[in-house]
């Protein structure tokens, strides 16, 4: 076997690992397709334009109500631990946000760097709704009550998958800290810092749009069981 064989058997492989649960089956699709692919570059190229399904986030499909029952109580025992586990060691990642929020604050105070303080301190002002609404401690229903349950984990989906004013200001206060740091940091390796916030947004979207799907799965099941 050829070394472009070879790259192009490892990059379908990759796919396949890394591909989102509802991806899964099309990823293996395309891997099982390079059998019958006699030209090794036009398999390397096969392989290559299987990346793409790395970029569309699926959530694992739903085919029954049992399928539903068991995902709801999954995601009802994650959010249990995370009322159990403490703000603190749930919301770790809230840090950075809040010391940037704390040296914007001081900056403005001593007189530094007005404008670009300004910018950051107005993104961080838009990002706090979402973020409440992410580190709230919710109110998970009993295991015994499986209507309750379905209706949280609805409610739960619907809240952060739905274009409304509060996901609307996340996006736009994500992109003012970005633009706040680059204001402030006006050269050397510390302007790549801000991009950071980029994968954020990225990882954000991605999430809201695999909400998306979800609910649609959801519905559909519970509109399939009421007909």
């Amino acid at each position: 076997m050829s070394l472009v064989r070879r790259s192009a058997g490892r990059i379908a492989g990759l796919v396949v690992r890394y591909a989102s649960p509802g991806s899964k089956e099309w990823a293996q699709a395309i891997e099982s397709e390079l059998l019958y692919i006699e030209s090794d570059w036009r398999a390397l190229g096969w392989a290559l334009s299987g990346v793409r399904v790395l970029f569309d986030i699926q959530p694992a499909p739903l085919r029954t109500i049992a399928d539903l029952d068991a995902e709801v109580q999954k995601y009802a025992e994650r959010r249990r631990h995370a009322v159990n586990n403490g703000w603190l060691g749930t919301n770790v990642y809230l840090f950075p946000l809040l010391i940037a929020v704390l040296e914007s604050l001081i900056d403005v105070a001593l007189g530094l760097h007005l404008f670009s303080n300004a910018v950051q301190l107005l993104g961080s002002f838009l990002l706090a709704p979402m973020m409440y609404r992410l580190t709230r401690e919710p109110n998970v229903p009993d295991r015994d009550d499986p209507t309750g349950l379905i209706r949280f984990y609805v409610d739960e989906l619907s809240a952060f998958s739905s274009a409304s004013l509060t996901f609307c200001m996340f996006a736009v206060g994500d992109l003012l800290m970005i633009v706040g740091f680059e204001l402030k940091i006006r050269s050397g390796w510390g302007r790549v810092a801000p991009l950071l916030w980029l994968p954020v947004l990225v990882l954000f979207l991605a999430k809201r749009r695999s909400n998306r799907r979800r609910l649609a799965q959801v519905e559909a099941l519970l509109d399939a069981r009421t007909d």
